[in-house]
């Protein structure tokens, strides 16, 4: 079974490999009944000044040892939203 850090861990090198793109950040791991549920932010579009730089939300649901079983685009903001 993979624990918080092993599926940060892996959501980088995953986000980064199907984007093609440095992952911002990971903004919430979730454990789930069946596996994790993982948020990945990643940069789209750099923007100057940066609180206007474009990011892509992506949620990924992974199974109780790590296999990513799907994920989806959820959301689109710019850095300087505020929620």
């Amino acid at each position: 079974m993979m624990n918080i850090e092993d599926i940060r861990k892996k959501l980088f090198l995953v986000a980064k490999e199907l984007f093609k793109k440095e992952p911002e950040s990971i903004s919430s791991i979730e454990k789930t009944e069946k596996g994790w549920k993982v948020q990945v932010e990643v940069l789209e579009r750099k923007a100057i000044p940066d609180k206007f730089d474009l990011l892509k939300i992506f949620e990924f649901n992974l199974n109780e040892d790590g296999k990513i079983l799907g994920f989806k685009q959820i959301k689109k903001i710019q850095r300087g939203d505020t929620e």
